[in-house]
């Protein structure tokens, strides 16, 4: 079996499975949840199930272009938007909680429609606010999940 581009994430994607499905029981229970049939533990168990499954089964099942080796298979790939797309998660991650979830998220989400290609301002905007006031609307109005406003809004006011 050759390594090509799909075989090698498959490997990468098993090895998180794994590790994954590990610390899935890490994951604490609320007293008398160990027996119920659905507790904290059940969908990332699924997940790690299901992930390493797939995984698997691209690892063992022929690949259609077969590239010989493992540069032949990374060659031509587009690095940029993989590593833009990075910078923009860790930065999503430091700022979510001085910015608050509605202003960081609606940068993280123009950010990463314009790395995609999308140059067009209106566009930008119109793509990603009214998906972060969705969310935030669903999480903190229906869910009832608490969204700091961040520590910015907190130093103004």
């Amino acid at each position: 079996m050759s390594i090509n581009r799909d075989k090698f994430g498959a490997m990468l994607f098993l090895c998180l499975a794994l590790i994954y499905g590990y610390y899935v029981g890490d994951i604490p229970l609320l007293f008398g949840d160990e027996d119920a049939p659905f507790n904290a533990r059940t969908l990332p168990n699924a997940i790690a199930w299901v992930m390493g499954v797939v995984s698997f089964a691209q690892l063992v099942l022929p690949a259609n272009r077969e590239a010989g080796s493992l540069l032949a298979a990374f060659r031509g790939m587009k690095w940029k938007p993989v590593i833009m797309l990075a910078a923009l998660m860790i930065f999503y991650g430091l700022t979510i909680r001085y910015l608050g979830f509605l202003i960081s998220t609606t940068i993280f989400l123009m950010g990463g429609f314009a790395v995609l290609g999308e140059r067009r301002i209106k566009v930008l905007i119109g793509a990603a606010v009214p998906v972060v006031f969705v969310f935030w609307f669903l999480l903190s109005q229906l869910m009832g999940i608490y969204l700091a406003p961040g520590d910015i809004f907190e130093m103004l006011g």
